[in-house]
């Protein structure tokens, strides 16, 4: 019967491990002969080869777990966990009833329902059984309960990483008096840190596990790390981070690889925007086998970094590009912001300038109707025309600017002033605001519409025949 030759599945290969492991027995086909024979039963094939009676085992072989694939390849030589020790024959009647109580709180199973393989024997065994059942209730229970209020008063201590970066300096160190510092680049920083770092740079991540209770361990370290053509090509290719499992910060990188022996390297890249693992090499190695195999994991796994850095690129790119439109668009959106405040500085000057020459128009309309109605108001102050034959008589002989002429008597000693004033105001033609002045030699009348007493015509110097001329002041 040929292995080689034989396809099998991974569960049962698992298990013709696990019973080659217990059993001792060198020969894969005569381990798989007895699994065969057995319905690949582990745990019967092992009480057959052994010759042991199942019933006076006190606790089953428990099967060994499966451990999961490494490469579409079965892991036939990794070393697996010890099996847990086996509790030793039952002899005394009092053991059998200490054992048969307490077991259950040694084990996952509660122990108030046998299992397939502890079912009592005969009826005295069932007899037994279900007359002890009432009490194995109550001290299940009141364990349980004990437990549960143990673990609220004392919490489980658990280990917490308190200084990582610590952890791997310290290392590194311990490292480096122990073997020498030639060795590969270690990067000070913790697992977090090299993994951004790592994902930053689009780089091959080589994480190393160091156990130094390990016996290849020293051999690993004295040969294969220190090799100059191992740290040459890590250096060239990867980052490399490395930590000891015995510190909190190696423990917890440790849970999170599952890791199945030492010396330990995995091999992590950027794949699909996340950090993976894309290679595990466990165990003694040779530099060259280590390079070779290092080299065919990153040739394998560098399209993913090129996609990585063409979508970086890319996104780069399109940055770069949106940036450039949004400066275009803020300098186009500035500049005719710009140009609507212009605008709006230019609408608002012109509607004050508006608004002045209406204020002034109104002022105008205002002034014309005020004058015209003084005027209004002067033809019914205007004093009557003495007679020609009066003495004191005073003939004025007066110019518009319009050149219109006007000519009227006026008393010298009786009219004042604001009589002549209102004769020429009255007048359609006259100005609003005008000075009156005599012609030759050329005065003006001291005349004021607010005077307080109002000078006579012989006052202000005139005779009985004059000429006086009217000075538009807004002209």
């Amino acid at each position: 019967m040929d292995l080689e030759n034989r396809e099998l599945s991974p569960q049962n290969t698992e298990k013709l491990v696990q019973f080659q492991e217990l059993s001792g027995i060198d020969d894969l086909d005569k381990c798989m002969e007895i699994l065969e024979r057995h319905n690949w039963d582990v745990e019967t094939a092992i009480h057959d080869h052994l010759g042991l009676d199942p019933r006076e085992m006190a606790q089953p072989v428990r099967e060994m777990p499966v451990f999961p694939l490494q490469n579409g390849q079965p892991t036939v030589h990794r070393p697996l966990p010890q099996s847990p020790p086996r509790t030793q024959p039952v002899d005394s009647v009092i053991q059998r009833i200490m054992t048969y109580f307490f077991n259950p709180f040694l084990d996952d199973n509660t122990g108030l329902f046998p299992l397939p393989n502890q079912r009592p024997d005969g009826f005295t065994g069932w007899l037994f059984f279900l007359s002890s059942l009432p009490l194995r209730v109550v001290m299940v229970t009141f364990y349980h309960l004990t437990r549960f209020v143990f673990r609220i008063i004392r919490p489980e201590n658990r280990p917490a990483v308190t200084d990582p970066t610590g952890n791997v300096i310290s290392f590194i160190q311990e490292y480096n008096e122990t073997f020498g510092d030639q060795h590969p680049t270690f990067y000070a920083g913790t697992y977090s840190q090299v993994l951004n770092e790592a994902k930053k740079d689009l780089k091959f991540l080589l994480a190393y596990l160091h156990c130094k209770d390990h016996q290849d361990t020293n051999k690993f370290c004295r040969q294969t790390l220190c090799n100059p053509q191992v740290i040459e090509f890590i250096n060239s290719n990867c980052l490399m981070w490395a930590c000891s499992v015995n510190s909190l910060e190696g423990y917890r990188v440790s849970q999170a690889l599952r890791e199945n022996t030492y010396p330990f390297l995995a091999i992590i890249v950027q794949r699909e925007f996340r950090m993976t693992v894309v290679g595990r090499i466990e165990g003694f190695i040779e530099p060259d086998a280590l390079v070779q195999r290092l080299r065919t994991t990153i040739s394998d796994n560098e399209a993913f970094l090129v996609a990585a850095r063409a979508d970086r690129e890319e996104r780069s790119f399109n940055q770069a590009l949106r940036l450039e439109q949004d400066e275009a668009y803020l300098e186009s959106l500035r500049a005719d912001q710009e140009k609507e405040e212009k605008k709006r500085r230019d609408r608002l000057l012109e509607e004050e300038r508006l608004r002045e020459i209406r204020e002034m128009e109104l002022a105008e309309e205002r002034k014309k109707e005020e004058m015209i109605r003084r005027k209004q108001e002067a033809v019914n102050l205007i004093p009557p025309e003495p007679a020609a034959d009066e003495s004191g008589i005073c003939r004025i002989l007066i110019r518009l600017p319009r050149g219109q002429k006007l000519e009227r008597r006026f008393h010298r000693t009786i009219h004042t002033l604001k009589d002549l004033y209102y004769f020429i105001l009255a007048h359609p033609d006259s100005p609003y605001q005008f000075e009156m002045a005599t012609s030759f030699p050329k005065r003006t009348l001291p005349w004021q519409p607010d005077m307080d007493t109002y000078p006579t015509l012989a006052e202000v110097g005139l005779g009985a025949s004059e000429a006086l001329l009217v000075l538009d002041l807004d002209a």
